[in-house]
């Protein structure tokens, strides 16, 4: 597999991991009493709701799904919900943890690569991206609607760029150590890089459009925002028809 694709169906697998097993059907589980144990009743329930809640959320928008249609698409109950989540906000939150916990395991194994500086964040936003790519549904309900959803959830969405913000300011310490000849961007410059990274994957995931093709591009511009404009050229020469 490929340094590329071996990153593919992460987000995914870490979102559904809890139902992927051979004897915890992704179906709605029977009534009553049954033979499963406990633990395996509730993974299942909390992975149907994973999946229910970035159907509605995608189809409908965080401020118009309502907890009724998060149930009624996974199968459970309203009180079994309210067993696992406070109410819908808190259910988002959940997932939304899992999602940026995927994607920045992602980008921090692709940026402690053996790779050439340059490479390492080519690889990393190729890794980033395809994850995104990978499931749509999922990156528009917890990537397109998180920003601006509730002041709590726009919290977390800011923490998971800051996040991005800290791999990436290591990134450029790396660079700057090994050519020191490369200056220090201001703090404002490094904010509007990663704002315009961020903003840019955002819109894309909005308007349904694949990310990951867009990878030259998106890292020239860095790149260029950072003052490695060598760099930055040298992109837009490897890939003139992106």
């Amino acid at each position: 597999m490929s340094g590329k694709a071996k990153y593919l169906s992460q987000t995914s697998d870490t979102l559904r991991s809890t139902a992927e097993t051979h004897d915890m059907p992704r179906r709605k589980l029977p009534k009553g009493i049954h033979a499963l144990p406990q633990d395996v009743v509730l993974q299942s329930q909390t992975a149907r709701l994973i999946e229910a809640t970035a159907w509605a959320v995608s189809e409908k928008g965080y401020a118009d799904a309502t907890v009724g249609n998060i149930i009624a698409r996974a199968g459970v109950s309203r009180t079994t919900f309210y067993q696992l989540y406070k109410d819908k906000e808190d259910c988002f939150l959940a997932c939304f943890e899992q999602l940026s916990y995927a994607h920045a395991q992602t980008i921090d194994v692709a940026l402690t690569g053996n790779a050439e500086l340059g490479q390492k964040l080519v690889d990393a936003l190729t890794a980033w991206l395809e994850c995104i790519d990978a499931d749509q549904r999922y990156a528009r309900a917890f990537i397109g609607e998180a920003e601006a959803a509730t002041p709590k959830i726009r919290s977390a969405w800011l923490a998971a760029r800051q996040h991005l913000g800290q791999r990436l300011g290591e990134w450029l310490a790396q660079v700057r150590t090994a050519y020191p000849e490369v200056a220090a961007p201001t703090p404002a410059t490094f904010d509007l890089a990663l704002a315009g990274l961020t903003g840019f994957v955002v819109a894309e995931v909005r308007a349904g459009r694949l990310l990951a093709p867009r990878v030259p591009t998106i890292a020239a511009f860095i790149c260029a925002s950072l003052g490695l404009a060598r760099w930055a050229e040298h992109l837009r020469e490897a890939f003139p028809a992106e």
